[in-house]
């Protein structure tokens, strides 16, 4: 007797029967299988579930199935019940809304010492902007200004009004002739960023409202600043108190 070699269709492993046999079975999955030959082609042998073992296949299938029906209709009828009792429920048992949290977290600040450490490194960055700045005019061989130092936060300033801001950051910036540098100048910058929120980020530029401030006698050289601190809050916080501001300092 001939042996034919096939591979089992339930488990893939090696099966073994004699060439007339009508059924076999996999010795390691334990499935039976009926053997069915091409009448023109008897080598063309195909191995078929047994009869008798599809029904015990479809008894798990049913089973699991139903389960996991039943799972979905619990799970809906639970969810769109909770769904029902908070829309029809009384506001104080409602979930608070996402957006009304975020809200509640991003009001205008009215009050310097609302200031965080974030809000601090925030404004920073952008006062940065403002602080750098070029002389402008004359630079030659007499009169060549650049500054000297990193700039120095002196005093920040929150003026507020209904729901808008300001907060005012003002630096000292020291400015220095390259070729006499005896001829110093301190001068005091402010940078003035609109409409600061609790636990956001930026997204307005800081700008300076400073006039000319000259660096020479001529007139010919200057930046954009002040003379002293004093002269700062003058220019920048005084005409916003007189327009209804309440300015406090951190």
């Amino acid at each position: 007797m001939r042996l034919i070699e096939k591979k089992c269709p339930n488990c893939g492993a090696d099966l073994e029967f004699d060439e007339n046999a009508k059924s076999c079975k996999c010795s390691y999955c334990k499935r039976s299988f009926e053997i069915e030959r091409d009448v023109n082609d008897l080598e063309k042998i195909n191995l078929v579930f047994d009869k008798v073992e599809k029904p015990v296949k479809a008894m798990f299938i049913i089973p699991f199935v139903f389960a996991i029906v039943i799972f979905l209709i619990v799970f809906c009828s639970i969810f769109f019940g909770f769904r029902r009792q908070t829309n029809t429920g009384n506001k104080q048992n409602e979930l608070p809304d996402i957006e009304d949290i975020l809200e509640e977290n991003n009001t205008i600040i009215k009050d310097a010492s609302e200031l965080t450490t974030e809000n601090m490194d925030d404004l920073e960055r952008q006062a940065s902007s403002v602080l750098h700045q070029s002389v402008t005019g004359r630079q030659d061989t007499t009169y060549s200004f650049s500054t000297t130092g990193d700039p120095r936060l002196q005093n920040i300033y929150v003026a507020s009004k209904e729901n808008e801001n300001k907060v005012v950051l003002i630096y000292s910036v020291i400015y220095q002739n390259f070729f006499h540098q005896e001829q110093q100048y301190t001068v005091f910058i402010p940078a003035v960023i609109e409409n600061v929120k609790a636990n956001t980020f930026l997204t307005t530029k800081a700008k300076n409202p400073s006039p000319e401030f000259y660096l020479n006698d001529e007139h010919s050289t200057y930046v954009y600043a002040y003379g002293s601190e004093d002269e700062a809050y003058n220019g920048v916080l005084k005409p916003l108190e007189d327009e209804g501001y309440t300015v406090t300092k951190k």
